[in-house]
């Protein structure tokens, strides 16, 4: 499939979702940081308090569906619409959390429409398939968040992107450092994404290839 035709596709499915400013988490699909799992769990409860936040993954096994039953659950107890979606290859599916998605036709495509749907990327952990994942919203010009204390992918990513527009040095270094304590970790992750979201899910802010 060609560059356009992933893009095409990734305009196609950005119409299933409602509107709001569009958050992709990406990690592994096994936890192998200690504390991992829980940062993510509450991470996904923090971030679902921001009112209308579309929240996205890639329908795994470790952080997608951790992140996205978490999210879920915050969601509901709130009373807020779950905005919970996950993107698998089509023919998979559904998942336990949201709404299922098709998106390509294999997991490689299914990362390149991942990689294409999204206004900001958080990034927990990861191997190859969150890199290719998170050099295709790289590309995009949109913020990728590695959450570099969780290690894998994010601990190797970490010091190749820069901090993005409006966020606090202080916060982004927060992201990499395995001795502040979670719960400081959680609330500059939450900000981090809030200005991230706010900066970049405008339209014409980011290029339009993945249905912005």
């Amino acid at each position: 499939m060609a560059v356009a035709q992933f893009d095409a596709e990734a305009r196609n499915v950005c119409a299933s979702f409602p509107p709001g400013p569009r958050l992709v988490v990406v990690g592994s699909t096994s936890f192998w940081g200690a504390d991992s799992r829980a940062l993510c769990e509450v991470v996904a409860a923090a971030v679902a308090e921001i009112a209308e936040l579309v929240a996205l993954t890639g329908g795994m096994d470790g952080v997608g569906l951790t992140f996205g039953r978490a999210f879920a659950d915050a969601r509901r107890v709130a009373g807020r619409p779950e905005n919970l979606f996950h993107l698998l290859p089509r023919g998979f599916g559904p998942c336990d959390s949201g709404i299922t998605v098709g998106a390509g036709n294999n997991y490689h495509e299914r990362r390149e429409v991942l990689g294409r749907v999204g206004h900001a990327y958080l990034v927990i952990e990861g191997g190859p398939g969150t890199a290719h994942e998170a050099a295709v919203a790289s590309g995009r010009g949109v913020p990728v968040i590695p959450l570099a204390r969780t290690g894998g992918h994010a601990g190797e990513l970490y010091p190749r992107v820069s901090c993005p527009l409006g966020v606090q040095a202080a916060d982004w270094t927060v992201l990499a450092d395995v001795g502040t304590p979670p719960r400081e970790v959680v609330a500059a992750v939450v900000r981090v994404v809030r200005v991230s979201l706010a900066n970049y899910a405008k339209p014409g802010t980011a290029p339009d290839g993945g249905g912005m």
